[in-house]
C-alpha cells in the first residue's frame, strides 16, 4: 500500500489570489461514464466488512482497512476522480451514522484553487463523484447543499483542483500551461466538527477545462474572499483536525449563495435575487459573491438603477479590502474595449461607480494591467500598460481629482489566474486592471 501524501500546511496550500494557471482542456463526460460505469461493476464491489483505526482511544470504524490510495502518477481525469472518490469514502474514519443508520451528505461546490470560483472540470467531477456515492456507498443519503440539509449536521464533501509542477507534487504552479493538475477532496464531519477523510490525485491536463460556470463567468469582478481561504485551509486537514472555524461559521450563507448561483444559472432571477440579499445578511455572507449576485440579477430583470446601485456595493467592498479585479474585455491586442454592447454596454456605468465611490476617500490608487500568457513578454507588458492608462483616464475623465491619486503601470503576464491564452471569456481573469488601494499620505511621504 502507497504511503499516504499529506497536504502540505501553510503557504503551499493558501489560495494563490495573485497566480496560478490552469489549461484548457475537454470534459469527455462519455468516456468518463464508459469507465465509471466498468470500474464499478467490475472492480468496486460494495466492500464486505469493516476495518478499523485507533485514535485518541476511540476505535473509528474504516469501510476498507487496505483501501489502496490513488496513484501518485498523472491519470486521466475520469480515473483520477473515480480512485480519488473511492480511497476518500473507503478510507474514512468517521463515527457511525445515527438515527436512520445512513449517512447525510452534502457537496459544497468544489472550485479552483487559484481564483475560487467553480469551472467546467469542478462541476463535472461533482457530478461524477455524486454517481459513484449513489451506485457504491447506499448508506450515504446524498442531499442538496442548501441550509434544511445542513439543519441535519451531515457529511460535507469539498475540494479543489490546482495546477502544479507535475505528478505527485503538492505545492501550486505559477507556471502558464502546465502539464498536471493536482485534486484533492475532504469529507468533514459537522456533527464533531472535524475532517474524517483526504484524499490527493493528479491529472493530466489535456483533460482540464477551466471555462468558469455561467455566474462566475458573468461576474463583472473579482477579490480574494475569506470564506474562500477557510474552505481551502479546511481542504488542506487530515483526518481528525479541526474544519475551519470561519467554514462554519459562515456555513448558511455559503448555502444561500450556492441557492442564488443555482437559481441565476437557471434564469430564476428574482429567486436568485432572494437568495443572495438572505446570504448578506447572515455571518461570512456579505462577501464580493452576494454583490456580484446582486449586480447581475438586477441587470437580468432590467432593473437599471438596482443594478448600477448593486455594482457600487461590489466597488466599495474591493476599496474597503484593497484590492479589486475587473474584468474589462478589449480587443485582442489593443487597449479598446470590446465593442459588443453585450459585454461592455456596462462599462461606463462601471467607470461612473469607481470614480464615484473612489474620490470621496482618502485613498489613492494603483491601476495594475494584466495580459493573457501569449505574444512576446515587452509586448504583454505595453499592451497590459496601455489598457491601464485607458481605464485611468476615463476615471480622471468622470473625476478630475484622481489625476493626482492614480498611477497606472503594466504587469504583462506575469500573474495568470488562468492561464489559457485563449483570449476569450474563458480567462478574462487574466487581461483584469486591478484596483490597489493605499493611503495617500504614505504614498506621498514615500515619494
Amino acid at each position: 500500500m502507497q504511503t499516504r501524501t499529506s497536504c502540505a500546511k501553510g503557504a503551499a496550500d493558501r489560495p494563490a489570489w495573485s497566480r496560478g494557471a490552469l489549461l484548457r482542456g475537454f470534459w469527455r463526460a462519455p468516456v468518463l461514464a464508459a469507465s465509471l460505469g466498468v470500474g464499478l461493476l467490475a472492480g468496486c464491489a460494495l466492500p464486505g466488512g469493516q476495518g478499523g483505526s485507533t485514535r485518541a482511544g476511540v476505535e473509528l470504524p474504516m469501510r476498507v482497512a487496505d483501501a489502496p490510495k490513488p496513484s501518485r502518477e498523472a491519470q486521466s481525469l475520469d480515473d483520477a476522480v473515480r480512485d480519488l472518490t473511492v480511497s476518500l469514502f473507503d478510507r474514512a474514519r468517521i463515527d457511525p451514522p445515527t438515527g436512520s443508520g445512513r449517512y447525510d451528505l452534502v457537496i459544497d461546490p468544489l472550485i479552483d484553487r487559484a481564483t475560487g470560483s467553480q469551472n467546467t472540470t469542478t462541476r463535472g467531477m461533482e457530478t461524477r463523484m455524486a454517481e459513484i456515492v449513489r451506485t457504491r456507498y447506499p448508506d450515504f443519503a446524498l442531499r442538496p447543499f442548501g441550509t434544511e440539509s445542513l439543519a441535519q449536521q451531515p457529511i460535507v464533501l469539498m475540494g479543489a483542483i490546482t495546477a502544479v509542477a507535475g505528478p505527485g507534487i503538492i505545492p501550486a504552479s505559477s507556471n502558464a500551461r502546465p502539464g498536471t493538475y493536482r485534486i484533492w477532496a475532504v469529507l468533514g464531519d459537522l456533527r464533531t466538527g472535524k475532517v474524517v477523510s483526504h484524499e490527493t490525485a493528479w491529472v493530466r491536463a489535456e483533460n482540464v477545462d477551466p471555462t468558469p460556470t455561467a455566474f462566475f463567468r458573468d461576474s463583472p469582478a473579482w477579490a480574494a474572499e475569506t470564506i474562500t481561504e477557510a474552505y481551502l485551509q479546511t481542504c488542506a486537514r487530515d483526518p481528525g483536525e479541526p474544519i475551519d472555524p470561519r467554514y462554519l461559521e459562515a456555513l448558511q450563507a455559503q448555502a444561500q449563495l450556492a441557492d442564488g448561483i443555482r437559481a441565476y444559472e437557471a434564469g430564476r432571477y428574482e429567486a436568485a435575487l432572494v437568495s443572495y440579499e438572505a446570504a448578506a445578511a447572515q455571518p461570512g455572507g456579505d462577501a464580493l459573491k452576494a454583490r456580484n449576485g446582486a449586480y447581475l440579477s438586477n441587470r437580468a430583470m432590467g432593473r437599471a438603477d438596482a443594478a448600477e446601485q448593486a455594482f457600487g456595493r461590489v466597488v466599495d467592498y474591493g476599496l474597503d479590502h484593497g484590492t479589486l479585479a475587473v474584468k474589462f474585455l478589449f480587443r485582442p491586442g489593443t487597449t479598446a474595449f470590446w465593442p459588443n454592447r453585450e459585454i461592455s454596454g456596462d462599462y461606463p456605468m462601471w467607470l461612473r461607480q469607481i470614480a464615484e465611490r473612489s474620490a470621496p476617500r482618502n485613498i489613492c490608487l494603483d491601476l495594475n494591467g494584466h495580459a493573457s500568457p501569449t505574444g512576446a513578454t515587452a509586448w504583454n507588458e505595453r499592451l497590459s500598460l496601455g489598457r491601464a492608462q485607458t481605464v485611468r483616464q476615463e476615471l480622471v475623465e468622470q473625476r478630475p481629482v484622481l489625476a493626482q491619486r492614480t498611477e497606472a503601470q503594466g504587469l504583462g503576464a506575469s500573474m495568470p489566474l488562468i492561464g489559457t491564452g485563449t483570449d476569450d471569456l474563458t480567462d478574462a481573469l487574466d487581461r483584469r486592471v486591478e484596483f490597489i488601494t493605499e493611503a495617500c499620505p504614505i504614498r506621498q511621504a514615500a515619494r
